[in-house]
């Protein structure tokens, strides 16, 4: 379940501000460059982009546009967790290709 539209000190902002992603970094006490942002929106691109989260689209019914620090898998079947240690380390090394699968 999404973290959003909570009160209280926990999220209420919504995607696609960084909200979600920031509070979800720090439930589970790590950075947000340390996390792999699942997503196939723009809006949700953008939230995690925002938050500082590389981020591994999985197109669906909206297009997402490639741009730095997107990475792209043609379905979730494709993600595996050496697909995601990849986009991590790319984040900071760019020799891994931005637009794969």
């Amino acid at each position: 379940m999404p973290l959003q539209g909570r009160r209280g000190g926990r999220v209420v902002r919504t995607k696609p501000y960084p909200d979600p992603y920031r509070a979800a970094a720090e439930r589970f006490g790590v950075a947000t460059g340390a996390c792999v942002a699942v997503e196939d929106s723009p809006d949700g691109t953008a939230s995690a982009e925002a938050a500082g989260c590389p981020v591994l689209v999985v197109p669906s019914l909206l297009p997402v546009a490639p741009g730095e620090g997107r990475y792209f898998a043609s379905s979730l079947e494709d993600v595996d967790p050496a697909v995601l240690e990849r986009v991590i380390l790319a984040t900071s090394d760019r020799s891994f290709a931005q637009t794969s699968g």
